[in-house]
């Protein structure tokens, strides 16, 4: 399967290398304390069954394991724990693999190119560094344990679901990508450190993150469904692209630290948030076809870089708004929609960008202004504007220039199609720029 967008060379390598240390640390302390049978020294190749049946006698493996070869099968008896990393490359052959006794693997656990792998099998697993699945075209099952690992990558097989990861708490990093069978991904995480990341999987891939409540970054494309019950903070940025939901409630959440994003999400008619206060970067919703109506925004007070809403909607509903540190771009084709709030707040100093842009299916209101956000005034104001009849004052018209930001054949979002090894936060950030 051609990938769209990822940027495993750099995870992988990354994740081989923080694991490599591990278990060359783990290496040094162990070695002595383990017999010499079951010391690999920096790492060891098993090419067939019988070289993983030497192992059988040992409870700890001290190094890194790699399997490769012509094995149909393959199985690791006994060993309840790998002083380093277990990677499984290029056996073309495997069919199905076990290794129900290991409880911990201290660095990775990678299976990479593996074309009729149907099978694997690490049902005691409870601890790893990381964990990576990566072109397996057969595999319809994988089963953990996991309570505590890193960073998991999943790309580019044939899971139909995944929930193996009722147990698993906190991670750093959790990306699923590219996995075109898949329709479900159920996972009990209350906190992620680095990245959230799913894009471009099955069609109808349906997400639930209810346990969640604290995240980094967020990056949602190409889903149908996404359930985040308890959210309450997202520390950078979150955005939702080119996804084929019709509703997204988020309403636990309060903050967004850096850019928030809504774009491209054809099908999208309702949102709510209703608790989000404060946005610390751009505030982006755009050429979202069927939302007319985005009144769910009502509490939020600051915006800590541009205001871009650009649509069909008729009502608007920013009516906390006291800040935006950069521009505004207001734009729908609707022509019922009143500037006269967002004016009024742009007159105030409280929008302390240069620019200023409202304009609906009938007229234009548009300013420049050279102050700087710097030096603006940040005196409050507030903002709502709703469906009603307009006869906004048009001066200097600058309104023209943005109408191009609006064109779109399947959204900005489409551009990942084209961009080689980017990650999905490459893509949210593709997005922005598009538009910005």
């Amino acid at each position: 399967m051609q990938f769209k967008s990822l940027s495993i060379a750099a995870l992988l390598a990354t994740s081989a290398l923080a694991a490599d240390s591990s278990s060359s640390s783990a290496t040094k302390s162990s070695s002595s304390s383990v017999p010499s049978g079951c010391s690999l020294g920096s790492s060891a190749t098993a090419t067939a069954q019988t070289d993983l049946d030497q192992y059988s006698g040992c409870t700890t493996l001290v190094g890194n394991l790699t399997i490769s070869g012509v094995l149909g099968s393959g199985a690791i008896a006994n060993v309840q724990k790998i002083d380093g990393s277990l990677r499984i490359y290029n056996a073309t052959d495997l069919v199905t693999f076990s290794a129900d006794s290991i409880q911990e693997i201290t660095g990775s656990l990678e299976l990479q190119s593996l074309t009729v792998l149907t099978t694997a099998s690490f049902g005691a697993l409870e601890k790893v560094g990381t964990i990576s699945l990566i072109t397996l075209p057969a595999i319809s099952t994988f089963a953990t344990n996991l309570k505590a690992a890193s960073n998991i990558l999943i790309s580019d097989t044939s899971l139909e679901s995944i929930d193996g990861f009722s147990a698993l708490k906190t991670v750093d990093s959790f990306n699923i990508n590219n996995n075109r069978y898949l329709t479900s991904v159920k996972a009990s995480l209350a906190t992620v450190s680095n990245a959230l990341e799913l894009g471009f999987n099955g069609q109808n891939t349906a997400l639930s993150f209810d346990e969640l409540i604290w995240a980094n970054n967020i990056t949602l494309s190409s889903v149908s469904n996404v359930s985040f019950a308890k959210l309450q903070k997202v520390n950078a940025s979150m955005g939702f692209i080119n996804n084929t939901f019709t509703d997204l409630n988020v309403d636990e959440l309060e903050s967004v630290g850096q850019t928030f994003t809504i774009t491209s999400n054809d099908d999208l008619d309702s949102v709510s948030f209703k608790n989000l206060t404060t946005i610390g970067g751009g505030f982006v919703v755009a050429n979202n076809t069927n939302l007319k109506t985005i009144d769910t925004f009502s509490k939020v007070s600051t915006i800590g870089g541009a205001l871009n809403v650009i649509g069909n909607f008729t009502s608007l509903d920013l009516s906390s708004l006291k800040s935006v540190r950069g521009g505004a771009d207001i734009e729908t084709s609707g022509s019922n929609f009143s500037c006269d709030a967002l004016k009024k707040l742009q007159s105030k100093g409280a929008i302390q960008g240069d620019n200023f842009i409202c304009k609906n299916g009938a007229v234009s209101s548009s300013s420049s202004s050279s102050v700087s956000s710097s030096a603006s005034s940040t005196k409050s104001g507030s903002s709502k504007s709703t469906s009603s009849s307009s006869n906004d004052d048009s001066s200097s018209s600058a309104s023209s220039s943005s109408s191009s930001k609006t064109s779109k054949s399947k959204g900005a979002a489409g551009m990942a199609y084209v961009i080689p090894q980017a990650s999905l936060f490459g893509l949210f950030t593709a997005v922005l720029s598009a538009l910005l």
